[in-house]
């Protein structure tokens, strides 16, 4: 029997236990998405911030056992395996480091670093300690890019040459966005969304961007407007905008077509064609989420159990390449706006 018993346990991988660093929306979505999947794989054991009255109140919420004020505790507290990083965008490089310095795996919330420089430090630091690491990018585990990608690969879209996308959320009003030092902005909080699914398809960076936008009275971009060249007469456009909704749309066109992606950074339904379309259903979630589609973080909560359990350090659905490659991206875009002195 006692056999019986460690054959199950192989077969189902190790349960995940799990840190949470920050206790801001974000995290309520990912908890909340956490609890729709197995509790034989999943475990939230301790919940860390600032404002210890906040961490109780959401671990009290999430029926979590441990509360700690600030993250040294939770860094060095034996029973977490993964810490899911979701402070404010300027913390992420600074806890993520904690976190893998004391022999964590991370979930980072994106950006994983505010620069160049900090995202490549944070994975050289991961491959270093032989730490599991992933950017929450996680419009990558959606099913709807799953089966994007396999329609591009059986040619369903001929020779891509032309990608569109905007993305307009009326989020300028945010505190992160009033103020520079706190990391906000139209590039690293929907910029980024767009530069992924350009590196999604076209698998390689541009050879050439040029940008375009307007700045805050505090210097923060509120908006961007980008044109992106590629190899083998590829190209793409992309703008973002934090006082303005938009259609919040992302077409591909190639020579066999052009498919439709409505919300494209969490998408539920692939547009085909006008009579082909596919939708997925998200998982319920016990409380309402603060967020559009959060259940759908439970794709990339997922994805981590999935990789840990297979001894993989990074996933192959957003490696760690793509991290620095995004991270370069968003440092060249940001320097054009003048947000930044100069790219990396």
């Amino acid at each position: 029997m006692v056999w019986m018993v460690e054959v199950l346990f192989l077969l189902m991988g190790k349960q995940l236990k799990w840190g949470i660093a920050g206790v801001g929306m974000i995290a309520h979505d990912f908890l909340t998405a956490m609890a729709s999947l197995p509790a034989e794989q999943h475990k939230v054991v301790a919940i860390a911030g600032k404002d210890l009255d906040r961490v109780h109140r959401l671990a009290t919420l999430h029926n979590v056992s441990t509360a700690y004020e600030g993250y040294d505790s939770i860094a060095s507290d034996p029973n977490v395996d993964i810490v899911f990083v979701s402070v404010l965008n300027l913390q992420h490089f600074e806890i993520a480091k904690l976190m893998l310095e004391n022999g964590k795996h991370v979930l980072c919330e994106k950006p994983m670093g505010m620069t160049y420089k900090q995202t490549k430090s944070l994975v050289d630091l991961a491959r270093e300690r032989k730490l599991f690491l992933l950017e929450g990018m996680w419009s990558r585990f959606f099913p709807a890019y799953d089966a994007l990608d396999k329609h591009i690969a059986s040619g369903g879209l001929g020779d891509i040459y032309q990608i569109n996308i905007q993305f307009g959320v009326e989020i300028n009003d945010i505190e992160r966005n009033l103020m520079k030092d706190l990391g906000g902005g139209a590039v690293l909080d929907l910029g980024i969304y767009m530069l992924q699914l350009l590196q999604f398809v076209y698998k390689e960076p541009p050879t050439d961007i040029m940008c375009t936008g307007h700045l805050s009275k505090t210097g923060v971009d509120e908006s961007v407007s980008c044109a992106l060249k590629y190899k083998d007469g590829r190209t793409a456009t992309i703008a973002a905008h934090t006082r303005s909704a938009m259609p919040n749309k992302a077409e591909i066109t190639g020579t066999k077509g052009t498919i439709l992606l409505d919300y494209f950074w969490c998408p539920t339904v692939l547009h085909i064609s006008a009579a082909n379309s596919t939708e997925w259903s998200l998982p319920k979630g016990k409380y309402k989420f603060h967020f559009h589609n959060s259940a759908g973080l439970s794709y990339e909560i997922q994805e981590c159990w999935n990789c840990i359990n297979q001894g993989l350090l990074e996933s192959p659905k957003m490696s760690l390449d793509e991290s620095v490659i995004l991270s370069k991206l968003s440092d060249t875009m940001r320097a054009q706006l003048g947000v930044l002195d100069s790219a990396f």
